[in-house]
């Protein structure tokens, strides 16, 4: 059947415009996927499915103008046919025999096609089963990668048999074959298959995840993700490190984003013997609080370590929200603690050694002069508390304040600058000279150095022992807004 000159020039002019047309459908379509995917993996396979079959139908477009056009003349149509015809000769002969069948080149292009099917349609059933069904079971981020992964790789493999049936090859004639050939790679691939089980492991249990701060080893720095074979570490300086995935389960892992990022970090700190250890303390605790990093709750503190051969061995303990950058922490409190201790008169010392040479005509010398060092030394104590700093309560929360504390801290509250107070009304009734107890906790927290859970506690106490109550005298102390006053509480029997 031919077809007129006219008709043919039609589909050569409109073969360009259909082909630009569905070029700038398929832009469209990828631009809407993009825009509705919530991530990459979400939006691979409708981009690559869309993409084949917009060029799929490009191809058949050219195709099916190259037809019309050559149905227009006799001879264009009869020299198409006996090329088809040749073609299909070439492509049908067998090129050379296996398992007692004939392999074409036809047979050879078939499998390329028959695996790009097999895997697309792997990657959507994948996809499906990870969207309806481990979703709906509920499993974390990680682990729902890991079975996906593991499904993927076990449907690709039975794709991979079927493609090779598909091209004529008999599967059970490489059983031998294939497992003489397993054992021999199996010593020389172990390390990879001990590897890749371990990553199959940490994506199941989760020990680390993308994000956490680890230290395997000598290195330290952030996870940046977990392959099939290794895992990437970055360092801080911004090197990446492929570490197999063995050593995160043979080895000790230090991971301080494991469940709770909060972490303590210690600073040590030697000072003179002659120095005050409250005015110590006091400087630490000082520098701590000064530090926007470190956190309120749970409470920095100070420890007197060790009496060292030269020095005074203290060392303050911070908590910390952001481990990534503990030794930058650490830093800039080593940079307030040195300007804290010099404004307290603190002196850091450096190593001493005495050397003492004695001889049997020095002896009684010695002796002399060690009385008239003991007669010209009056005693003295240790440590005198420093005048203006009174014993530091800043380790301990107020459960832990005796009598004497919680009175001066209700005296404070109750002075010209303490927690307002003013004539309240609620309701049909007036209350006088009361006060809020949100308000009663704000103050606190600004002017007592508390966190609003121990401003809380401190409120339960005062109450407890009387010296705040509420004005109808049905609760008890509450971050909320009651009305409270202050009382004189009654001495106890």
């Amino acid at each position: 059947m031919t077809t007129s000159l006219p008709l043919a020039a039609a589909a050569f002019a409109a073969a360009p415009l259909a082909h630009f047309a569905l070029q700038r459908a398929r832009r469209r379509a990828e631009a809407r996927i993009s825009l509705r995917g919530r991530n990459a993996s979400a939006r691979a396979l409708p981009l690559r499915a869309v993409s084949l079959a917009l060029i799929g139908a490009q191809g058949a477009i050219w195709l099916a103008a190259l037809r019309i056009a050559s149905d227009a003349h006799p001879a264009l149509s009869a020299a198409r046919e006996r090329a088809g015809s040749v073609l299909m000769r070439a492509l049908e002969s067998p090129l050379f025999a296996l398992s007692g069948r004939g392999v074409s080149a036809l047979d050879l292009l078939l499998v390329p096609v028959v695996a790009a099917v097999l895997w697309i349609a792997v990657n959507g059933a994948t996809q499906l089963l990870r969207v309806s069904l481990l979703r709906a079971i509920g499993l974390s981020g990680g682990s729902e990668a890991t079975v996906a992964n593991l499904l993927r790789y076990g449907l690709a493999f039975v794709a991979a048999l079927i493609a090779l049936q598909s091209a004529g090859l008999d599967v059970r004639s490489l059983a031998i074959a294939g497992g003489v050939l397993g054992v021999g790679i199996g010593f020389g691939l172990q390390n990879l298959a001990n590897n890749f089980v371990s990553g199959v492991v940490i994506g199941l249990e989760r020990p680390i995840q993308p994000g956490d701060v680890v230290r395997v080893g000598e290195h330290f720095g952030t996870i940046l993700r977990v392959g099939a074979r290794s895992t990437a570490l970055r360092t801080l300086d911004r090197v990446t490190i492929l570490i197999p995935n063995s050593r995160f389960l043979e080895s000790e892992v230090v991971n301080w984003s494991h469940g709770d990022p909060v972490s303590r970090v210690r600073i040590p700190i030697g000072v003179d013997y002659s120095s005050d250890v409250n005015a110590v303390r006091s400087a630490l605790l000082a520098a701590a609080r000064a530090h926007p990093a470190v956190l309120r709750e749970p409470r920095a503190q100070v420890q007197l370590r060790a009496f060292g051969g030269s020095s005074l061995d203290f060392e303050l303990l911070v908590w910390t929200r952001d481990p990534r950058n503990q030794f930058t922490l650490i830093s800039d409190l080593n940079y307030r603690i040195e300007a804290e201790l010099e404004k307290h008169g603190v002196r850091v010392p450096f190593p001493q050694l005495d050397v003492h040479i004695r001889t049997p005509g020095m002896l009684a010398s010695d002796a002399r002069l060690a009385a008239d060092a003991a007669s010209a030394t009056a005693p003295r104590p240790l440590h005198a508390p420093h005048p203006a700093i009174e014993s530091s309560r800043d380790e301990r929360g107020p459960d832990e304040w005796t009598l004497a504390e919680l009175e001066k801290a209700a005296a404070r509250m109750r002075g010209a600058s303490g927690v307002p107070r003013s004539d309240r009304r609620h309701w049909l009734r007036s209350y006088r000279d009361c006060f809020v107890g949100s308000d009663a906790v704000a103050w606190l927290v600004e002017n007592e150095c508390l966190t609003r859970n121990e401003a809380r506690v401190l409120g339960e106490r005062l109450a407890e022992l009387g010296f705040i109550r509420h004005v109808l005298d049905e609760h008890g102390f509450h971050d909320g807004h009651f009305y409270y006053r202050f009382e004189t509480p009654q001495p106890r029997a």
